[in-house]
């Protein structure tokens, strides 16, 4: 074999391999996601997770009703993870195996906003939860928001205590250790939207 096809067949090969590792780590770091976050990945499609569309409502101290439609968003998508393991330098993922984050549309008195939530699980085969709301414009509707919600996942229902905060017209948020209203919380039941 002639020195110029023996440098081909290497190139070729060490092209193949390096075509081949990134591929590899593409599948390995899928695989591994699903025993590092079992809450948002599976390799069972049955199996009911965290992430997806979730749906209830609590009334607050106030006795007004608001309506919840949340998302709960896979920590990493597979376009991401694509991108992630197309580049040169991979960086390391340090975020945490229990955390999430997500949208959620609040509806009260015909007033509709967007919010942003983020949270955790108490481990990642856990089904202790606690997330916490925030309006994407920052801007909240007087009267009681909701603010922090805490509970248990359990398959397709989260069954959620719900701390609210109070804020005035102006925007500035307000509370009073006198009224029993502002140590009161929500019961927010909420099932998957299928």
């Amino acid at each position: 074999m002639a020195y110029s096809t023996k440098l081909k067949l290497v190139i070729i090969g060490v092209l193949a391999f390096g075509l081949l590792g990134r591929v590899g780590c593409y599948y390995v770091n899928k695989k591994y996601d699903t025993v590092r976050r079992p809450w948002a990945y599976s390799d069972d499609p049955n199996k009911p997770l965290l992430v997806g569309k979730w749906q209830g409502s609590v009334t607050d101290p106030d006795g007004v009703l608001h309506k919840v439609e949340m998302e709960i968003v896979e920590p990493m998508s597979d376009e991401e993870r694509q991108k992630r393991f197309s580049r040169r330098r991979i960086k390391r993922d340090r975020s945490s195996s229990t955390f999430f984050d997500g949208t959620a549309t609040l509806e009260s008195n015909n007033h509709r906003a967007s919010c942003e939530i983020w949270g955790g699980l108490d481990d990642p085969e856990g089904h202790q939860i606690h997330f916490q709301f925030r309006p994407v414009d920052d801007v909240h509707p007087p009267g009681f928001n909701l603010n922090l919600a805490e509970g248990t996942w359990k398959e397709d229902t989260l069954d959620l205590q719900v701390n609210f905060a109070f804020f005035r017209p102006d925007g500035s948020s307000f509370s009073d250790s006198a009224d029993p209203r502002f140590e009161q919380k929500g019961k927010l039941v909420m099932s998957r939207i299928k």
